[in-house]
This record gives structure tokens, C-alpha cells and sequence, in this order.
């Protein structure tokens, strides 16, 4: 019995617990340019392997301990001819291929056979030497060695000449090396120098984000480097005391470097810069380098198994050239040199990299220097590379031919990659080191830059191409007021505002501001219920040269401080009802009404002068200057402040009125409230074209027969409404409790994806309700449209826009539409490489300046074409269908309820910040209905303990209330992945598949809470349970009094669930109006 070294260790524990003994089978063929003598290449064949003492032996076990045993059989030599109708050489490689493929599956018993098979495979013109050999036995260079004796032998016997003595060394001499190593602590240095080496636990570089099982079976792209590439290459090598192996290896790491942020970062909000790269300086690539593990060893003569996998770690910065990162490269390799003995396998379990979806490395590297001999006898002959081993992820290999170019071969793992993405991959590869090679003191940060940008700039979709000009928003509201002072430009209940008295308050107002001390570009803080002081308030502050940010009186007053600390807000306006409740913030309390009184009473009447008149004391703000802070989630815990200029809003507004064709004739609905951007487009989109603004009441909103009521009543023209919304007054229009008020011309919606139902429902109820006006030449018999509208806060309210009223949809998604007038947008994949499907990318004039006190990666700049444009990566993937934008989802985990924006990471640091909960994932789920849901997974030592109700009282403390999960599942610790991380999969499927019905008292109480549950989705209910501390809000309400209508054919209203919220009261009064008489129930519809 002959021990194994330390490679060959390794390598039998993989074959013996794996269940496909194929898998490390390796395979090489000799291609002869010509015909060989069959015998003698069986002569020759036999020869070499029975000198090499890995090849003519059995590998077996005892006591768990594996060793060879030497074995006297000939090594197998088949003959196979090849099929006549491969004619030429190509052809008769392809079938060389195939036939390989299939060989390459037949497992080796290294108990009973040898670890090697040969065949020459015979064709018309030429013959082919194929060669299989198990990986314990030997490695490339071990092959080379093979495959040198062979043709060595060959040559003699076809000359007629004694065959000389083995040149191969003894293995014995390998195994006492491995020894040595272990005895005088040399291997322990190897291991503490790889450990301190990866100590900061690095992610393995990748261009694929999947993981998979080692695969024998793998797809393969083969190129060859250019005669002015390798000229390149080995000019500069030589000219800086370089490889062109380090040259190489410089592009590649560079190149991952790109598709490694990506991966690690998970796409769209990672941390990429233009070009793909980190914001931070610099990034580390970690790739696994095959090393033939012999220099200055015994085993160099040794046909044996010694190759190791190393990691090569290299740190490459923006402002890296290509010497600068190859002389990484080649310092690292230096450096490794003295310790690349110590084995793969080992370092995988020192680093607990083993198991699962845990890997040490992700691509690998083979460079081949070596290459077998090129004459046998005499005919000349090539190698033809077949499988280098198993692939994990992606093997890179490296082929230096002793002539001729060297070749490159893309090994994929069949299931991380598709066939079609290695061309590209290597095609992107080489480009790069072509145009880096051209300019090597180009930096990486400018090189990835320009990699793609003539691809970008092709792939641009722009916006409208008739460009309304971006006149200033507060302008044409003043001119409003100069040119038609007596138009109504605000009413709310029958209370009104000219736009020249709405001019005149904002500016008295503004002016007592400025009197009060506050400066130009100084934050304010506004909290107001709608209405008209709202509205001028608004106006004023804009007017006196401050930042207007809106703030919602009802939420939680600790949202309100991080607010105002993040804003350094130091004035806040605000109403008599909630002066109380804003002063415990460290701010200056201001009311609105006193602010404008006084300002009047210090200007006197306005019979004869206006403030807005050409001698006016307000200047107009630059446009670079913020016009207002829009608060969002943030994945930190805090709500974050998208800035917007001036600049970004004056375009804006005008792109939106000419897309949505507003005129002075309109009168639009302002609905959304202050603290949602909507509420921006609303109110200027109006004002600036002279239109009229009518405020929403809550009144309107008592039931969905009255908001149609209110909509026709105030002769609305368009409506600006979320998309949850519109979806239950489709509900009621289809059901007919609510009819579509005549006056109607437009409906705007947005801030959810629109489905295919409910847009069939509302145009039938269009073109009933058309059917129904006739002839009467006005209102809906004009036509009406419906703009589905796409954008996030981050570009200024609306970014797309399509017109769906005469829209087919025949699938699940409908389009977001096309850019407006002065955005441009693309489609790219993470690598900022355009894409049939990926990010929404958006650039243009209407772009945020960011985000308050924050350098966000998602704001970043990219080349497109020649030009470097500032862009926003929205973390939306969206595909190009019939020529218009498909909303796909999210990449991240952001998501919507309500057109509220929602980061699961901020809800998920409140939860940790109580008592007892260890660990929190939010997770937001749609269902096919289109309802949406926010559940909370939370972990503790005391799972058992927690009380949903408890944990959402405690979060509304802090977060306003389409924050709060509706539902929550208890446990002692969350699932995790391979890679230690909360499996976020599993915990939706165990929710999906949790069962959560439950009987109640009576059939109503049934049908109530099914009804209940679904809109508000919890997982349980009960009699007692009160719909507002379940998560009820204003509109699941709607919702809930839609779907009872339906379900049980009465009239209710939204006041009879806030007077009895309860479910087993409601259920009460529900019973009570069921066995009443028709005409003595309340119609409210």
C-alpha cells in the first residue's frame, strides 16, 4: 500500500461522497495532421502510463484511509472510427467532441480499474488520440508529462530505435516533501498566511449572482486572442518587467470587478458608480488561480496529481491603471509564491466555506504556459483541450500555445450560466484589455466608464421630442394673477381664491417670513390640513426664497423629529389644532393664519398694487436652488429627503400639462396629501396653467357614490388619484353604486401597477357612461383618457406616462408608458450594459439633486455615448414591449402600499429596537388580486410571549401607519441560507402555505373577517378584534365598505365602520340592516 499526498486526499473525498463518480473525470485529445501507426501509438501509450506510478495503480480504502496499490494491467487503447460523413477536419472534431461528451460520462472503479482510458479515434484524413483520466492521478502538468513520454516513445519506435529509460521521478519523493512541509511548520504558515490574507471574509468574485452545485457537464466558449492583442500584450510585459500573464490577469480582475459589485451589492441600489463601479475608491476581487504547485519541487518530474486552487486576491481602485493593477497582480503572485502548497480543501474548512451555498471562490483562472509536443514521428500535432475537470461556477482557461496565439475557453456551470452569456462575457473581456492595452494610463474608473456608452447612447429611449419650454412655475402663477386677476385659482366648499388674492396672501406671507429672519434656502417645515391657508402657505414659503417641506401633523411625532433634525428645519407653520402636539419639536411654531394676517396688515389694501406686480421686492429663486424635500423610507432605520431644485420642478410641470393637456378651462382635484409628491403635480400642474384647484374634503370620501357625487357636483375635470384608489371606484362603477361623473376628462393614476381587470372594467364603464351623455357634445361625450403614470420621488413626481383608455391589455403587465418631454431613459443589467430586461435608469432635467446629507449610490453619473450624464438607478426592472415600458417589480425588497413608498430595513430596525425581538425581516407580498400586504417575522428567546397588537401599538410610536405590518409570525430564530442569512424564501412560502381560517361566532362574523383579513391581511381573526388596531386605514376602509356592499347587497358607509369597529358590533348593526325592509335601509350609494 503506497500513501496519497495531500492533493490526492482531497480528491478521493470528493469522489467517495459524491454520487456522480464521473465527476472529476478530465479528458485531452491529440489532433495529428495526419494518419499515425495505430500499434505503435498503443506501444507508446502503454509505456508512459506504466511508468507513471499514479496511472498503472488502484486507489482504495481501509479504516477510512485511502492509498494506492500497484496494478500490472495495460492501460484500455481502443480504435474507433470516426463516422465517414465527417469529411473535414472540423467536421471530424465536432465528432471528436460528441463522442467525447459521451465517454467522459463513464465512471472509473479506482478500486478495480485503472484511472485512465485511451482511444485513437480514426478519421478520413486524420487521426485523434483521446485520453481519459481521473483528477486524482493526474493534473494538466502531470497530462503534459504524460503526453511528452508518449510522443517521446512514439517517435523511437516509429524510427526503429531502443526506447530510452523513464524519465519520470519517484513519487515516493512527492510524498516526503509533503511531509517535510507539515514537520517544520511550514504548512501552518501557509494557513495563518492565507487566513490574515481573506480575513476580511471577501465575497468570491463572480459575473453570476447564482450559485449551483459542482457540475461535470458544463458550456464552453472558445476565442483566440488577436495577432495585435498578444503584441500588445507581450510589448508592454516586457517594457515594465511584467508576464503578459500578469497583463491578463490585471483586465480580468479589473473586469469582475465591475460584475463583483453588482454581485455583491444586489443591483440596483448597490454601490455603482457610471461605470459600475464601487463609490467607494476601491474594491476587492477575490478569484481562484490554479497553480501547478511544483517550482522548485520533485514533483516537476512527478506525472502526479499537485495542482492547488489559490486565492488571488487583488485591490483595484478607481484610479488604477492597467500597470498599476498588474503589478498587484504580479506582487500578490510573488508574495503566494511560498505558501500556494497549502490545499484548497483545507482553506474551505478553515473559513467554513463548506456546505450549502457557502464557496470559497466563484470564477476560477487556469494560465497554461506549457504545451504538449508538437511532432510525433513525423507528423506534427496540437492539443485539443476537452474538459479541464468540474466547474463550480466559471473556469477561465488560458491556453499559450509554444506557437500560434493563445486561445481562451470559457467553462460554464450549465446551471449559473446560459450558453448564450459566455460569448459576450468573453467578447466584453477581451475589448477591455484591447482598449486598455491602446491607453494604459486611462484609470479603471474612466475604462468601465466608456465601455458600454456607444451601446448606451444606441439603446437611449428619450423622452418626447417637442420639448415645452421650463418657464418657472412660481412666474406663471404670478403672471396668472397679472393677466386674470379675478379667475378662481382655489375653492374648497363653496370658499374660493382668485389667483390675485391668492398671489397677494402668499406674498405678504412671504414677507413677514423674510421680516421674521428666515433666509433663502433655509428649510420650512409645513403642517397644515388641506385647505386654502394650506395652499398660499405653501406658495409663501416657495415665494420667500425657502425650501418648502411638508410634513404630515398626523404622524408619529418621532418621525416628525428625525424630519426635522435631518432637514434642520427651525420654523414650522402650522394650525391652532396641532400647535400642541408640534411643540415638543425644537422648532419655532408658526401659525398660518397669524403669518398671513400679518402680512396683509403690514401691505395695506391691494386696490391699487399687488406684491406680484413688476415692482415687487421678491426675487425670483435660482433655479439651481432646492424648491422643496420630499421625506421617503430609508433602508437605515430614517426616512430619508429626496431635494428637489427648482429647475427640476419648473420641467417637470410644464412636461406633465403638456402631456396631460391642462388649460385654464380645467378645474382639478387636489387629493393626495401634502407629505406625497403627488401633491406637487396636483397643485402646480393646476396653478401654472391658470387652472382651478379644488380641494378634497373628507367628506368626499364617505362612501364611493359620494366621491362620484362630490367629483360631478364640483364640475372636476381631471383627477389625479393613486392607483389603489381608482381600483375600488372601479369596483363600485362595475357594480353600479357609483356612476362616472360627466364632466370627466382626464383621470391620472399611479403609484401601484395597474392590471388588466379593472382597466376592461373602467373602460366599459367609460363607454357606458358615454352611451348614456349622447350627443350632448361635452364632458364624457368628448372622450376621456386615463394616464397611468410611473416615476419615483427621486426624478420629480412622474417620470413615464401612458394613455390606456384604449388600451387591450391581453397580459398580466401593463405599460408604464414612455418617458415625458425632457427624460431620457435606459434598460441596462448590472454590469450598466443596455438590456431587453433590466434596471430603469433615468436621466434628464427633472433629476433630484439627492438625497438630504447623503452621497446615495443610486444617484451617480454614466457615459453615454461621448457625453457623461447624471442618472438615478430607480432598483426597478422593467422590459420593452410594443415599444413602451413594462413595470416587472422590484429588485430590491422596497415596496408599495397606497403609493407609500416602504424600505422593509427601516420597519425591520424599529421592530429590533424592542424588548425582546432578536431578529425582524419585513416582507412585502402581492396577491393575485392585487391586494397588498406587509408581514413581520420576528425571532426571540420569548417567540412565544410576543402579542402582534402589543408590537403594532409600540410601532406606531415611531412610524406612520402603512408602515405597520398588518400580520405578523412568531418564532425562536429566523431559517437561515447556506451563507447565514434570513432565508427570506422560505419564510414566504411557510406563510403561503400557513392555513389561517378560523370559525367565528356566527355566518356574518364568517363572512365579515374573511372580508376583513383579506383587505387587511391578517392571518387570524376574532369577534373582538377593533379594525383600526388590526391596521385599518382610511383607505381599507373604502375598501371594506365596497367589498360588504357587494358581498351582502346593503348600503354602508365609511362612518359605520369608525362607529363600530369592532367585529362582532359590526357585525350586530350588519344583521340589523339585513332584516330591515329594502326601503328603510340607508342609501348612501
Amino acid at each position: 500500500m503506497i500513501a496519497l499526498n495531500t492533493a490526492q486526499h482531497g480528491l478521493w473525498l470528493g469522489h467517495t461522497l459524491n454520487e456522480d463518480k464521473a465527476l472529476f473525470n478530465t479528458a485531452e485529445c491529440i489532433v495529428f495532421e495526419g494518419k499515425v501507426d495505430a500499434e505503435k501509438l498503443a506501444a507508446a501509450v502503454r509505456q508512459a502510463v506504466a511508468e507513471s506510478e499514479c496511472l498503472s495503480c488502484y486507489y482504495r480504502s481501509e479504516n477510512e484511509q485511502p492509498y494506492r496499490i500497484a496494478a500490472s494491467e495495460p492501460v484500455a487503447f481502443d480504435v474507433v472510427e470516426l463516422s465517414s460523413e465527417a469529411g473535414s477536419k472540423a467536421e471530424e472534431i465536432a465528432a471528436v467532441r460528441r463522442w467525447a461528451e459521451e465517454d467522459m460520462t463513464l465512471a472509473f472503479d479506482l478500486e478495480q480499474q485503472l484511472p485512465c482510458r485511451f482511444a485513437l479515434l480514426r478519421g478520413q484524413q486524420h487521426d485523434y488520440l483521446y485520453n481519459c483520466v481521473h483528477h486524482i492521478a493526474l493534473d494538466g502538468f502531470g497530462t503534459t508529462l504524460m503526453f511528452q513520454r508518449i510522443a517521446e516513445v512514439y517517435s523511437l519506435l516509429v524510427q526503429g530505435q531502443m526506447v530510452t529509460p523513464s524519465p519520470f521521478g519517484s513519487f515516493s519523493a512527492v510524498l516526503d516533501e509533503d511531509q517535510q512541509r507539515r514537520d517544520s511548520g511550514a504548512y501552518d504558515k501557509a494557513r495563518q498566511f492565507w487566513l490574515e490574507t481573506l480575513a476580511g471574509n471577501t465575497a468570491p468574485s463572480s459575473y453570476s449572482t447564482e450559485i449551483a452545485p459542482i457540475a461535470a457537464r458544463f458550456h464552453r466558449q472558445s476565442t483566440t486572442f488577436s495577432d495585435s492583442l498578444w503584441q500588445q500584450c507581450q510589448t508592454l510585459a516586457d517594457q515594465h518587467q511584467l508576464t503578459w500573464a500578469d497583463i491578463f490577469l490585471a483586465a480580468l480582475c479589473t473586469h469582475l470587478r465591475q460584475y463583483n459589485t453588482a454581485v455583491s451589492h444586489n443591483g440596483a441600489n448597490s454601490n455603482i458608480t457610471s461605470n459600475g463601479n464601487s463609490n467607494g475608491n476601491s474594491e476587492q476581487v477575490v478569484l481562484g488561480m490554479m497553480v501547478m504547485n511544483r517550482l522548485g519541487s520533485k514533483s516537476l518530474t512527478v506525472p502526479s496529481m499537485q495542482m492547488n486552487i489559490v486565492p488571488l486576491v487583488v485591490e483595484v481602485s478607481d484610479e488604477d491603471d492597467l500597470l498599476s493593477v498588474a503589478r498587484k497582480v504580479a506582487a500578490h503572485k510573488k508574495k503566494m509564491r511560498r505558501f500556494q502548497h497549502y490545499r484548497y480543501e483545507d482553506l474551505r474548512r478553515d473559513l467554513n466555506r463548506v456546505g450549502g451555498s457557502q464557496r470559497l471562490y466563484g470564477a476560477l483562472v487556469n494560465i497554461m504556459p506549457f504545451d504538449h509536443p508538437l511532432q510525433y514521428g513525423n507528423l506534427a500535432a496540437d492539443t485539443l483541450n476537452l474538459s479541464a475537470g468540474p466547474v463550480e461556477d466559471l473556469t477561465i482557461e488560458l491556453h499559450c500555445k509554444s506557437e500560434g496565439l493563445p486561445v481562451v475557453d470559457f467553462d460554464a456551470n450549465p446551471a449559473v450560466y446560459e450558453k448564450g452569456q459566455l460569448a459576450g462575457l468573453q467578447q466584453e473581456l477581451l475589448t477591455l484589455m484591447a482598449t486598455w492595452l491602446t491607453e494604459p494610463t486611462q484609470t479603471t474608473a474612466s475604462l468601465l466608464g466608456g465601455l458600454h456608452a456607444q451601446a448606451r447612447l444606441a439603446a437611449l429611449i428619450p423622452g418626447e421630442p417637442r420639448r415645452p419650454a421650463a418657464i418657472s412655475v412660481l412666474a406663471e402663477i404670478r403672471r396668472h394673477a397679472t393677466e386674470h386677476p379675478t379667475a378662481i385659482a382655489v375653492e374648497q366648499e363653496g370658499e374660493s381664491l382668485t389667483y390675485q388674492v391668492l398671489v397677494e396672501k402668499a406674498e405678504a406671507a412671504a414677507g413677514t417670513l423674510r421680516a421674521q429672519g428666515i433666509s433663502e434656502g433655509e428649510k420650512v417645515g409645513v403642517a397644515l390640513s388641506r385647505s386654502l391657508p394650506c395652499i398660499t402657505t405653501v406658495l409663501a414659503v416657495m415665494l420667500s426664497g425657502a425650501v418648502y417641506v411638508p410634513l404630515d401633523p398626523d404622524q408619529p411625532i418621532e418621525r416628525q423629529s428625525s424630519i426635522v433634525s435631518q432637514a434642520g428645519i427651525r420654523t414650522v407653520i402650522t394650525e391652532a389644532q396641532y400647535q400642541h402636539r408640534l411643540s415638543v419639536l425644537p422648532v419655532t411654531i408658526q401659525l398660518a393664519g397669524h403669518l398671513q394676517s400679518a402680512g396683509l396688515v403690514e401691505s395695506g389694501p391691494s386696490d391699487t398694487t399687488c406684491f406680484f406686480n413688476e415692482g415687487s421686492a421678491f426675487t425670483e429663486p435660482a433655479a439651481s436652488e432646492l424648491a422643496y424635500i420630499m421625506f421617503t423610507s430609508g433602508s437605515t432605520g430614517q426616512p430619508k429627503g429626496v431635494a428637489i431644485s427648482h429647475h427640476a420642478m419648473n420641467h417637470f410641470v410644464a412636461a406633465a400639462a403638456a402631456t396631460y393637456g391642462v388649460t385654464a378651462a380645467d378645474r382639478v382635484l387636489q387629493f393626495a396629501p401634502f407629505n406625497f409628491d403627488a401633491s406637487i403635480e396636483e397643485i402646480f400642474v393646476a396653478l401654472s396653467q391658470g387652472a382651478t384647484l379644488v380641494l378634497r374634503t373628507d367628506a368626499m370620501l364617505e362612501s364611493m357614490a359620494t366621491f362620484s357625487d362630490s367629483v360631478q357636483a364640483a364640475t372636476i375635470s381631471v383627477l389625479d388619484l393613486p392607483t389603489a384608489f381608482w381600483n375600488e371606484w372601479v369596483v363600485s362603477l362595475q357594480a353600479g353604486t357609483a356612476s362616472l361623473p360627466g364632466t370627466l376628462r382626464g383621470v391620472i393614476i399611479g403609484g401601484e401597477a395597474v392590471y388588466p381587470e379593472p382597466l376592461a372594467q373602467w373602460q366599459k364603464a367609460v363607454q357606458n357612461a358615454r352611451q348614456a351623455a349622447g350627443s350632448a357634445g361635452t364632458g364624457l361625450a368628448n372622450g376621456i383618457h386615463l394616464f397611468n403614470t410611473y416615476g419615483p420621488t427621486e426624478t420629480t413626481v412622474v417620470a413615464t406616462c401612458t394613455d390606456l383608455q384604449h388600451f387591450r391589455g391581453e397580459h398580466s403587465q401593463l405599460p408604464i408608458g414612455l418617458p415625458l418631454p425632457g427624460v431620457d431613459v435606459l434598460v441596462l443589467d448590472s454590469q450598466s450594459c443596455p438590456a431587453a430586461t433590466g434596471e430603469l435608469v433615468i436621466m434628464g432635467a427633472t433629476l433630484a439633486d439627492g438625497y438630504l446629507g447623503q452621497n446615495h449610490p443610486a444617484f451617480s453619473t454614466l457615459q453615454v455615448g461621448d457625453e457623461l450624464r447624471r442618472v438615478y438607478r430607480t432598483g426597478d426592472r422593467v422590459t420593452l414591449e410594443h415599444g413602451q415600458l413594462v413595470y416587472l417589480g422590484r429588485i430590491d425588497n422596497e415596496f408599495k402600499i397606497s403609493g407609500y413608498r416602504i424600505q422593509p430595513g427601516e420597519v425591520e430596525s424599529h421592530l429590533l429596537a424592542l424588548t425582546g425581538i432578536e431578529e425582524a425581516c419585513v416582507q412585502g407580498m402581492v396577491f393575485d388580486n392585487g391586494l397588498r400586504r406587509l408581514v413581520a417575522f420576528v425571532a426571540g428567546e420569548q417567540y412565544d410571549r410576543f402579542n402582534a397588537l402589543a408590537i403594532k401599538k409600540a410601532l406606531q410610536e415611531s412610524l406612520p401607519p402603512a408602515m405597520i405590518p398588518t400580520d405578523f409570525r412568531f418564532f425562536p430564530s429566523l431559517p437561515k441560507t447556506g451563507s447565514n442569512k434570513v432565508d427570506r424564501k422560505a419564510l414566504l412560502a411557510g406563510y403561503q402555505q400557513d392555513s389561517t381560517g378560523q370559525v367565528l361566532a356566527s355566518e356574518t362574523e364568517n363572512r365579515v373577517g374573511a372580508i376583513w383579513q383579506q383587505i387587511l391581511g391578517v392571518g387570524s381573526i376574532d369577534s373582538q378584534d377593533n379594525f383600526f388596531e388590526l391596521g385599518g386605514q382610511s383607505l381599507q376602509t373604502i375598501q371594506i365598505v365596497n367589498r360588504l356592499g357587494s358581498e351582502f347587497e346593503v348600503s354602508i358607509k365609511v362612518s359605520d365602520v369608525f362607529d363600530r369597529p369592532v367585529l362582532s358590533d359590526f357585525c350586530r348593526y350588519l344583521d340589523e340592516m339585513q332584516q330591515q325592509s329594502e326601503d328603510e335601509v340607508e342609501m348612501v350609494w
